[in-house]
């Protein structure tokens, strides 16, 4: 089994953003003397530099953290990765794993029919003008420019964020291609301090346009410690 690592610096960005039994781990950099599952040693490729290796332990070690908080067997076996690189999740279990910069994330929960689960991170910075508009679709670039100026949230950027959350979210539920255009998302600032850690947070919604029968998700993000994170997940009463 991997070596148990020194505590990490963990700055529970998505403290008070998830849904009921959804629990998550996450860390600054990657804890010195930290090894992959031996199963999982091979996953990122023999061709993957250094800093990959590292980053792919270390979320996957957030994963297991996430995982025992949820109720898994401990200590969790190997993370696999399935045919599109999505992390495969043992039985009774879901999931979603993140990371940006020296940034690592998971979040696991107990699996109940037709409930899905999607998180990501990046570093809150501007999108170049041609990619912010390859990612909005619809009225998204008239609700982004109505939102009220934020400090340290450029919303095109949350907005790539979200659509990848919601990604992860829907990939299990169907083989039909995903895109930027597959969802319209819409957010709701919040105007009081919310749960959790300190920093900008709100809700936002998820619909999917198009193409395959995928549940509307609900949702929260933050903007703190140079970061953006959000959740996504269809659970019902959340």
């Amino acid at each position: 089994m991997p070596e148990r690592p020194p505590p990490p610096v963990s700055p529970g960005l998505f403290d008070g953003l998830l849904p009921d039994r959804a629990h998550a781990a996450d860390c600054l950099g990657d804890p010195a003397g930290l090894r992959p599952h031996p199963m999982e040693a091979a996953e990122p490729g023999a061709a993957a530099v250094v800093r990959r290796r590292r980053e792919f332990a270390t979320a996957r070690w957030c994963a297991r953290r996430a995982l025992a908080a949820a109720g898994a067997p401990d200590p969790v076996g190997p993370l696999r990765r399935g045919r599109r690189g999505e992390p495969l999740w043992p039985a009774g279990f879901t999931g979603s794993i993140t990371h940006s910069g020296a940034y690592r994330a998971a979040v696991a929960a107990p699996a109940r029919p037709g409930h899905v689960l999607g998180i990501d991170a990046e570093r809150a910075v501007p999108l170049r003008p041609a990619v912010a508009a390859a990612i909005a679709y619809g009225e998204e670039p008239a609700h982004l420019a109505a939102l009220p100026p934020v400090a340290g949230l450029p919303w095109e950027t949350l907005l790539f964020s979200v659509k990848e959350a919601v990604y992860k979210a829907w990939n299990p539920l169907t083989a039909a291609p995903l895109g930027f255009g597959s969802a319209r998302v819409a957010f709701r600032p919040r105007t009081r301090p919310g749960p959790g850690r300190a920093g900008s947070t709100g809700t936002l919604t998820a619909v999917p346009v198009g193409g395959p029968a995928l549940p509307v998700l609900t949702g929260r993000y933050r903007a703190a410690c140079g970061l953006l994170v959000c959740v996504v997940h269809s659970w019902p009463s959340a």
